[in-house]
């Protein structure tokens, strides 16, 4: 192995091949036909999970990447870019198509605290210096495109085109992450920059899907992103499959027909819905979610949380509960309790399903067969 991830002795995957080499001496030895004393010790949970996932991504060719969950407002992943690898905490985004971290020469604000690549740095560096701007809801960057070796999980694709950011919008200032991994379709990326998750589908041979499960731990990182299927460890039942609105391979936009507070109607209108992993809220026509909100009426104090009635949104035939465990942001200052709803409204017909819709529903997005497909998490007691 030459690539960043065995280069690297404190990364998952030099971890993995270690432990594979041990188990292939074990066998050797049993083979020989001679008794050997071989002192055995027990394995950390961290190299547990590492030698589960090797196991795993052998067996069925799909990697598990641990994300860490930032006060169930944003969840992030590790990736290595170059070799050796240098680490950034990127969001992992069904809502673009992109790759960007900042690059050494940033010195905006939203740059700070951040880690930066430096070309000079990587062995696998490749110039590509065309000029590139990405708008967000929140913000934009600007920088310009490099190719590198990416890392995921331990799954690594070479001559990945990327996105060096020089400028950031001050939204970016202080927020826990340093760049984006976009997942959706290169139709909507900047430049029409073939994604990261398309490249590892053609050199790694991975299935063309992932899947997501988000806890709803502030501060764990018991959320997983699973590239090339999906981990039964976090859902039960079976996958219920839509197809992207009108087929196109745009976004991960889906139909549905009606939100309810429990029995309370609210709409019965159909409209369109992007399930994006990259906002942190189930958002809606302000009109539409302020009646639901209305009905929920969740009080500030956290008084009535345990009594709330769930979310439902109906997509098909089916309803979809989120229960208020999952919609409701509960915090505590000063030895007092607040409430606020991961729900809001905006001046829009449509709606985004999305971090408050994934944690109750484990969500598989079949990016070759343009489908999404939801399964209950067993985050939704």
């Amino acid at each position: 192995c030459t690539d960043s991830g065995c280069a690297n002795p404190n990364s998952k995957k030099f971890t993995m091949y270690k432990q594979a080499f041990l188990f292939l001496v074990f066998i050797a030895l049993v083979y020989c036909g001679k008794q050997y004393d071989v002192q055995l010790s027990k394995l950390s949970q961290e190299d547990l999970a590492a030698y589960q996932n090797y196991k795993r991504s052998i067996m069925a060719n799909y990697y598990d990447e641990k994300l860490e969950n930032s006060q169930d407002t944003g969840y992030f992943g590790d990736i290595f870019i170059g070799t050796p690898g240098q680490y950034f905490s990127v969001i992992m985004d069904t809502g673009s198509s992109n790759l960007w971290v900042p690059d050494t020469q940033c010195t905006d604000s939203g740059c700070a605290g951040k880690d930066k690549y430096d070309s000079s740095k990587s062995s696998t560096y490749k110039s590509n210096g065309e000029k590139i701007t990405i708008q967000y809801g929140t913000g934009s960057m600007s920088g310009f495109l490099s190719e590198d070796t990416v890392c995921v999980a331990g799954a690594c694709v070479t001559d990945c085109t990327f996105a060096e950011a020089t400028e950031l919008a001050s939204f970016f200032a202080g927020q826990p992450f340093d760049g984006i991994l976009g997942l959706a379709y290169q139709s909507i990326a900047a430049d029409n920059v073939e994604p990261w998750f398309d490249l590892a589908v053609s050199q790694l041979g991975i299935d063309n899907k992932f899947g997501f499960y988000l806890d709803s731990t502030p501060n764990s990182n018991s959320s997983m992103l699973t590239l090339g299927g999906t981990n039964s460890a976090y859902y039960t039942g079976d996958f219920s499959m839509y197809n992207l609105y009108l087929g196109l391979g745009d976004y991960y936009m889906i139909s549905i027909d009606g939100i309810s507070a429990g029995s309370t109607s609210i709409s019965s209108t159909s409209s369109r819905a992007i399930v994006d992993t990259g906002t942190s809220v189930l958002l809606g026509p302000r009109k539409t979610i302020n009646s639901l909100l209305t009905a929920l009426n969740i009080k500030s104090d956290c008084s009535n949380l345990d009594s709330l009635e769930d979310i439902n949104i109906k997509i098909g035939s089916k309803n979809f509960n989120i229960p208020a465990s999952i919609y409701v942001l509960k915090t505590t200052l000063l030895g007092r309790d607040f409430c606020q709803p991961l729900v809001q409204g905006a001046l829009t017909s449509e709606y985004i399903l999305g971090d408050t819709f994934i944690r109750a529903w484990y969500t598989v997005f079949d990016h070759g067969a343009k489908q999404v497909g939801f399964a209950k998490s067993i985050n939704n007691k």
